[in-house]
C-alpha cells in the first residue's frame, strides 16, 4: 500500500467517476490488451460473483470515458486479413487514478437489495407454496454460482497477478454457499406457518 505522501504513485487530480468505470479500469490494470469483447468475459468471471457484471454498451462507454480522460488508450489491430479488433490499455495516468481509488477513495457502502426477501416481506399477498419454490429455486442457482466461483478461483491460480482475483472469487464461493444455507433457513421459516 502507497504512503498518504507519495506522490509519485497517488495521484492528487484523480476525477470522481462511477463504479463501472472503475471496474473497468481495474481490469485494464492487468496488463493485458483487451478488446470491450474481452473485458466482458473478464467481468463475467470475476466481478459478476460479487459486484456485477456490466453490458456490453456500458463498457463501451466506459472504455470512451477513459480514453477521454487519458486514463486508457487504445488501438486497432489486425486479427486476421479481413478482420481488426480495436483494443484498450491502461496509461500510466490510469495506473495512478486506480491507485489512489484503491489506497485513498473510500468505498462506497454497501447496498442489499434483495428481491426474493422483498416477496417475503410481502408474502402475505401471494401464495406461499409458489414463493417456496421460487425461493428452492434461487437456493438451486447460488449452488450453482458458488461452483463456477471456485472453478474461476482456481483458474485465477494460473497467473500471479490475479492473485486477488482469486481471493475475492474465494470470498464469492463462500457467499453464494452462505447465501443458499440461509435461504434454506427461510424456506423452513416460511414452511412453519403453513402449520
Amino acid at each position: 500500500m502507497a504512503d498518504a505522501d507519495d506522490s509519485t504513485t497517488l495521484d492528487p487530480v484523480t476525477p470522481e467517476m462511477p463504479a463501472t468505470t472503475w471496474a473497468v479500469l481495474g481490469i485494464l490494470s492487468f496488463g493485458s490488451a483487451l478488446s470491450g469483447y474481452d473485458i466482458k468475459r473478464w467481468a463475467e468471471q470475476s466481478l459478476a460473483f460479487f459486484y456485477w457484471a456490466p453490458s456490453q454498451s456500458q463498457i463501451y462507454g466506459e472504455l470512451r470515458r477513459l480514453e477521454q480522460l487519458d486514463l486508457a488508450v487504445s488501438r486497432v489491430e489486425q486479427t486476421h486479413a479481413a478482420k481488426s479488433r480495436r483494443v484498450y490499455e491502461i496509461t500510466e495516468a490510469g495506473r495512478r487514478s486506480i491507485r489512489t481509488w484503491a489506497d485513498v477513495i473510500e468505498p462506497d457502502p454497501v447496498v442489499l437489495k434483495h428481491s426474493h426477501i422483498l416477496r417475503v416481506w410481502a408474502a402475505h399477498n401471494g401464495d406461499l407454496d409458489r414463493l417456496c419454490a421460487q425461493l428452492e429455486a434461487y437456493r438451486a442457482t447460488a449452488l450453482e454460482r458458488a461452483a463456477a466461483a471456485a472453478a474461476h478461483a482456481l483458474g485465477a491460480e494460473r497467473e500471479e497477478a490475479w492473485r486477488f482475483s482469486g481471493i475475492a472469487l474465494e470470498w464469492s464461493e463462500r457467499f453464494y454457499h452462505d447465501e443458499a444455507e440461509r435461504i434454506g433457513w427461510l424456506i423452513g421459516r416460511l414452511r412453519e406457518q403453513q402449520r
